[in-house]
């Protein structure tokens, strides 16, 4: 097969893979939207506050959880049944650390944010990094050979049973713990059909020799992972020290209904993308041209819906959640307008780690990290309307970054 040919095949798969991604991830995402919205009107801002600063922590230590093993696994040239066992067993290692850290550090975190409730659902959830690696090292071999359909159909399934539980608790008054149950339910289902369905070997080998590969290219997209959660999430962490968890919960609802299509879309894209563009590149050395053509398909689609969805975003909170969160209308303005530089800016990462610039993509992360900091700090006597600015600001500049350091 000639090099276009080979290349003109991958696109071809990609394509294949992405529409039944996209497929069962819509029908997933519909009832998961549909579900969010009944479950915010039934929680209150309490509650979206306790999961809130229970994410500011376990969210930082989640990235950890993989240290980029699985892109190291699709990047990789040669695979063997060796090196995915040695993937295996460093996964175990690593998050049975993060177990225990989570585990032991929920009290002094609850202290900080003078909140006891945070302690206990911390310490639940600590049990779920026992089950990432089991899930983590499938999906990659799935993701390597762009072959989706059975990760779609688990994810699916999975969505309509978490949704299904965190809104029969939610109506049930469970408060915080039908978000927290879903949780656990998502993670342990897919862990449960990955190991089931997917074949690879499951005996793990705690002798890292040979894995120097893939750790490098892994603890690279860590490290700018590990950053990207630090400034998605200091907004919060910095707020949570100075508001009432209420507050804290009115802008965790804000920023959840702004970024919602981003958070959903965005996986769904990258879970295709990242192999795809890598795949291309070994191919040809290169996939801008592909890059190039989807950013300006989002552009033309995301900034209208986006703009739009700003201008009446007030009614449009009224309509939907009722008048207990008409308080966040503003906030949800400020946050929306910038989404869509934020999802060009995630557009343009697979391309750019799929290119081995896992290293720039870093420091963009950095310097984004760096901006949001002293933006939060310098806005936040405006109250929770500064802080949005200051995330909106950020996503500039993070859009800016991508653009002018990576997208070429």
């Amino acid at each position: 097969m000639s090099e276009q040919d080979q290349q003109a095949h991958l696109v071809d798969k990609a394509m294949s893979a992405f529409r039944w991604v996209a497929a069962l991830r819509f029908l997933g995402q519909m009832v998961s939207w549909l579900s969010t919205i009944f479950v915010i009107r039934f929680l209150a801002p309490e509650d979206y506050g306790v999961i809130s600063l229970t994410e500011v922590f376990r969210t930082f230590l989640v990235f950890f959880s993989t240290m980029g093993l699985g892109q190291g696994l699709v990047k990789v040239d040669e695979l063997t049944p060796l090196l995915v066992r040695k993937t295996v067993g460093l996964l175990l290692v690593i998050n049975f650390c993060l177990f225990l850290i989570q585990y032991f550090a929920a009290p002094h975190v609850a202290a900080f944010y003078d909140n006891p409730d945070l302690e206990q659902v911390l310490r639940v959830l600590s049990f779920t990094y026992l089950l990432i690696p089991w899930t983590a090292v499938p999906s990659s071999l799935i993701a390597r050979n762009l072959d989706h359909k059975l990760t779609s159909k688990v994810t699916f399934i999975s969505h309509i049973l978490a949704s299904g539980i965190s809104l029969t608790m939610a109506y049930l008054g469970y408060g915080y713990w039908s978000l927290v149950v879903a949780m656990i339910f998502t993670m342990a289902f897919n862990c449960f059909w990955f190991s089931v369905l997917v074949s690879y070997p499951r005996i793990p080998s705690f002798s890292f020799r040979g894995t120097g590969e893939v750790f490098r290219f892994g603890a690279l997209i860590a490290a700018a992972d590990l950053i990207y959660v630090a400034y998605s999430k200091i907004d919060v962490a910095v707020a949570g020290k100075f508001v009432t968890v209420a507050e804290i919960g009115l802008y965790g609802v804000a920023i959840q209904l702004a970024t919602m299509l981003m958070s959903k879309s965005i996986p769904l894209f990258n879970v295709v993308a990242f192999p795809a563009f890598a795949r291309m590149n070994a191919a040809s050395g290169d996939s801008n041209d592909y890059l190039v053509t989807t950013i300006q398909f989002a552009s033309t689609v995301i900034f209208p819906v986006f703009m739009g969805v700003a201008l009446v975003g007030e009614d449009l909170i009224t309509l939907v959640l009722g008048d207990t969160w008409t308080g966040i209308a503003l906030i949800f303005g400020i946050l929306v307008v910038s989404v869509p530089f934020r999802i060009v800016a995630y557009i343009i990462t697979p391309a750019l780690l799929a290119g081995g610039g896992a290293r720039m993509d870093m420091v963009n992360a950095f310097i984004t990290l760096v901006f949001l900091t002293v933006a939060v700090w310098l806005l936040l006597p405006l109250g929770l309307e500064g802080v949005a600015l200051a995330w909106s600001l950020a996503s500039l500049c993070l859009f800016l970054l991508a653009v002018i350091r990576g997208g070429g």
